[in-house]
């Protein structure tokens, strides 16, 4: 083992020598040498596979540095029009808001230009029931607006409800679907009077009760307000029958009253203040116990 040492470490003295001597003789360029140029051509013809291996590592390397910072640049690019586009998205949002609430705004304008009799007051809701069975909401006016108990609130298509409490700021709307609500009506087409009545948040119809027994009423009769109470002006809106049917008593006829205005797609009500009062007019029995507030 130990003579083994000697040996290899002399051949590898003469390989360092020969590659010195090599490099020697390719740096060494005798231009009239036949032998240097011998020399030099077997040089390149052996080192040429390793140059041009060593040239295509060098391309792939730049080839894969370029494709990373391509990938950076996209991934950056990418964010930034990712960015742009919630921005824009936004912006439309923004936009289509802004024209829905001008479109609203510009119903109500038409609304109290075509009832000068009524000063009206457009109320924005702050507050929406906390549950799918309350029917009331809570408007951004109040008594120092000059709101009050009992004024009417009516959508552009129609009516929804009367105050029923107010603070200095607010003021509690009680819609027409409450059950505590009563309105008294007439059938616009035959005139025939009745009471209708709201029978919870989670029914979509009200009930019209009181119709006499003679009256007829047919599907899609138009219901207003009778205009005989003190809280209601006479000719509101408030739906069309899509059915009736006579009571067992046989004395009145009950009808089912489809809402005009849809009070879940709501974000202004307005209020009519100074509402003239009717003189309370003698009904016949179709009112049965009197006038409904």
């Amino acid at each position: 083992m130990q003579n083994q040492t000697p040996k290899k470490d002399r051949f590898t003295l003469w390989i360092i020598a020969g590659v010195i001597l090599l490099c020697l003789m390719i740096a060494f360029d005798v231009r009239t040498s036949s032998i240097s140029s011998t020399v030099q051509g077997v040089t390149r013809d052996v080192l040429a596979p390793m140059q041009k291996w060593s040239a295509e590592i060098l391309d792939w390397w730049r080839e894969s540095v370029d494709t990373l910072r391509s990938l950076q640049t996209l991934k950056e690019e990418n964010a930034e029009l990712k960015e742009q586009n919630d921005l824009l998205l936004q912006a439309y949002s923004r936009m289509l808001t802004v024209e829905a609430e001008n479109q609203r705004l510009q119903q109500m304008l038409d609304f109290k230009q075509t009832n000068l009799q009524y000063e009206i007051e457009i109320a924005k809701i702050i507050g929406w029931p906390a549950s799918n069975w309350s029917s009331r909401y809570i408007l951004g006016l109040g008594s120092k607006d000059g709101i009050s108990k009992n004024m009417v609130a009516v959508s552009t298509s129609g009516l929804i409800g009367k105050i029923v409490q107010v603070t200095e700021a607010t003021a509690e709307l009680m819609l027409l679907t409450d059950e505590l609500s009563s309105v008294g009506v007439r059938i616009q087409s035959s005139g025939c009077l009745g009471i209708v009545s709201g029978n919870g948040a989670q029914t979509p119809t009200l009930t019209m009760s009181f119709i006499s027994s003679d009256a007829v009423v047919k599907e899609g009769d138009l219901v207003v307000t009778s205009g005989l109470s003190d809280i209601y002006p006479e000719g509101l809106v408030i739906g069309k029958v899509v059915r009736c049917a006579e009571e067992a008593s046989g004395m009145h006829q009950t009808a089912e009253v489809e809402m005009i205005s849809d009070f879940y797609s709501l974000y202004e009500v307005m209020i009519l203040r100074n509402v003239q009062s009717v003189p309370t007019v003698t009904a016949n029995n179709n009112l049965a116990s009197g006038v409904p507030q």
